[in-house]
Parts: structure tokens; C-alpha cells; sequence
């Protein structure tokens, strides 16, 4: 009777099982990194969508009144769920940089870390309005924009 030998065995050896759960954790943490990226690019939507229909009824105010409003229930803006990420908040007439009419910022932690994701609409003094994204470094002070949190 023939002892069969370590080669006729069907089985993995332990390099092989070492080698393939070393790729299966690289794929992982593209993927769980890769997720979180998708997920605050979409938790940053909810400032842009929310400034811009600040807009829509600053502009419907404006209409009305000839002034634009510091108040966002006086402008009719009632979401029936308040934003989960952001708070905002509107300034009148401002030196800017630009000067402005008005400005709404919205500001929120997307991510748990120290600096803040913000979202600014300006409406300038010839009434042309920019959205324009950036942060806020340590969470203090003026929004940067174009910087990334």
C-alpha cells in the first residue's frame, strides 16, 4: 500500500490562503474608501440643493417686496425634512468680498474631522448670483472656497 505524498494532497497551502486574503483586503479598502468618498459627495449635495432653492424664493421675495430677507421662514423656505448635514444662514447686504445683497452660507461636517464643508450663494450688487464650494479649515473663521474638506 502506497502513503500518498504532500504533492498528491488536494488542499491550499498556507502561502496561497496568506496571498489570497492579502488581495481580498487591498480590494476591501478601495472599496470602503472609494464608499465613504460616494457617500460625502452625496451628503454634499443636500447644501447645494438647499441654496438653491433659497434662491428660487429669495427671488419670488424679491418679486413681491423689491427687497430681499434675512428670514428664511419670511421667504417661505419649510422643508419638510430639515437638512441632516447642514445649517444655514442668510446675510444681507455685506462688503463682500464682493459686496453683496445677499449671501446664504451653508455649513456642515460631512465627515467627522475638524474642518467644515461649506456652500455659499451670493447674489452681488448687478444682482448676478454665484454658488460657489469650500471649507472651512478647523471649523473657524471664513469660508475658503475652493479648498477641499
Amino acid at each position: 500500500m502506497l502513503r500518498p505524498t504532500v504533492r498528491d494532497s488536494k488542499g491550499f497551502t498556507l502561502i496561497e490562503i496568506l496571498v489570497a486574503s492579502v488581495i481580498v483586503g487591498v480590494i476591501a479598502v478601495q472599496g470602503i474608501t472609494a464608499f465613504y468618498f460616494y457617500l460625502k459627495k452625496a451628503r454634499s449635495v443636500e447644501g447645494e440643493l438647499a441654496l438653491s432653492e433659497i434662491k428660487r424664493l429669495e427671488d419670488l421675495y424679491y418679486n413681491t417686496n423689491l427687497r430681499y430677507s434675512s428670514s428664511l421662514t419670511e421667504i417661505g423656505w419649510n422643508p419638510s425634512t430639515p437638512p441632516k448635514y447642514y445649517s444655514i444662514a442668510i446675510q444681507l447686504n455685506g462688503s463682500g468680498p464682493p459686496p453683496f445683497l445677499y449671501q446664504v452660507t451653508a455649513r456642515g461636517n460631512l465627515d467627522d474631522d475638524p474642518d467644515l464643508d461649506a456652500w455659499v450663494l451670493t447674489m452681488d450688487m448687478n444682482q448676478v448670483s454665484s454658488l460657489r464650494h469650500g471649507c472651512i479649515p478647523g471649523g473657524v473663521g471664513a469660508v475658503q472656497i475652493g479648498c477641499a474638506d
